[in-house]
């Protein structure tokens, strides 16, 4: 009975501590632009950095994002209009290197347009699908370790046992553009709401079915 009482109160506290934040990209997130610049170098696309007095940093953001990203376990299930940044294409080839398993949706004409990440991360393995429709895929939202994911993972693999992992939910207008990451207005959630990311697991699941036609092996650039 103390044990399990014990792990009660272990499991709470965990919970507890999953993330929960809202991040907002706005007009004041590059002011400190030029420092870091000078501080990680010309071009530096660091998913990480030093501590900023910068409330609003950009670079601060992105690197909340890469954060979650790194901690991917089991799978990385992103459905994005555009991607073109260099720091969180980053974060996605790590979790790629650590063994996790990435699928992507797109827009199928956002796939092939300059500098996009996707087509870069299609050539490294990850299956890419897209609608065949005049209708964009709009959505921006990305699920690590999802329950219903992590749990096909694991028939696929006949495991018995999961390493631990909980789902976490990236989602906001926020596209993964330079555009989108440091010049407007946008806003991001980083959640670990069970419901949330059940919820979008489901959605992504039912367009990736959807959307069967459309393999990695078709996604080649133009």
């Amino acid at each position: 009975v103390i044990w399990k009482l014990v792990q009660c109160s272990r499991s709470k506290r965990e919970k507890a501590s999953r993330v929960h934040e809202v991040i907002v990209f706005n007009e004041l997130g590059e002011i400190c632009a030029a420092a870091h610049m000078r501080n990680n170098g010309i071009g530096s696309q660091k998913p990480h950095m030093s501590p900023c007095c910068n409330a609003h940093c950009s670079l601060r953001n992105v690197a909340k994002i890469a954060e979650q990203i790194d901690r991917a376990v089991y799978s990385i299930d992103l459905a994005i209009f555009t991607f073109s940044s260099l720091s969180l294409a980053d974060a996605l080839k790590r979790a790629l290197q650590h063994g996790v398993i990435i699928r992507i949706i797109s827009d199928g004409e956002m796939v092939y347009c300059t500098g996009s990440q996707i087509t870069m991360l299609a050539q490294l393995g990850v299956p890419v699908r897209v609608p065949i429709t005049t209708n964009l895929m709009h959505n921006k939202f990305c699920i690590i370790d999802g329950v219903e994911r992590v749990e096909e993972i694991r028939l696929l693999r006949k495991l018995k046992w999961m390493r631990p992992c909980y789902s976490i939910v990236i989602s906001g207008s926020l596209n993964w553009t330079a555009q989108g990451l440091g010049g407007n207005w946008e806003n991001c959630i980083i959640t670990a709401d069970e419901k949330l990311t059940a919820t979008f697991q489901a959605e992504f699941q039912r367009k990736w079915r959807a959307f069967g036609k459309t393999e990695a092996s078709r996604i080649q650039p133009k």
